[in-house]
């Protein structure tokens, strides 16, 4: 059946339904043209619906990828934190030191301690 014939039958037999007057028969024949351009819709779309399918694919890629990229970029930012605490600490440290040293000196020789810049 041409394309034309076909949409005038399916036309008719729809007209029929709407009114109640299909027939069993009819109704199987309606069925089947429904059958017919829902295969025709699947091999139209299968292109396209492929084409979707591995664009979406294609970012699930990317956000795995950046997935990871952010539990790095997480590590280093910890690992940045850290390091600033520990240098905080180390300067502390050394800050204590210098007055150790500083009472020292002002202990032996009566005179503050200088830092020359």
């Amino acid at each position: 059946m041409s394309a034309t014939n076909r949409q005038s039958r399916l036309d008719t037999l729809k007209i029929r339904e709407a009114e109640g007057t299909l027939t069993e028969k009819e109704r199987t024949e309606l069925d089947a043209i429904f059958a017919e351009l829902d295969a025709e819709e699947a091999v139209a779309l299968k292109p396209a619906i492929e084409k979707h399918q591995a664009f979406i694919n294609s970012l699930l890629d990317e956000e795995a990828e950046l997935e990871a990229t952010i539990a790095q970029l997480q590590v280093i930012v910890t690992t940045q934190k850290q390091l600033v605490e520990d240098a905080r600490a180390y300067l502390m440290q050394l800050r204590t030191k210098r007055a150790i040293l500083a009472d020292k000196y002002h202990a032996l020789t009566g005179e503050k301690l200088t830092v020359e810049r």
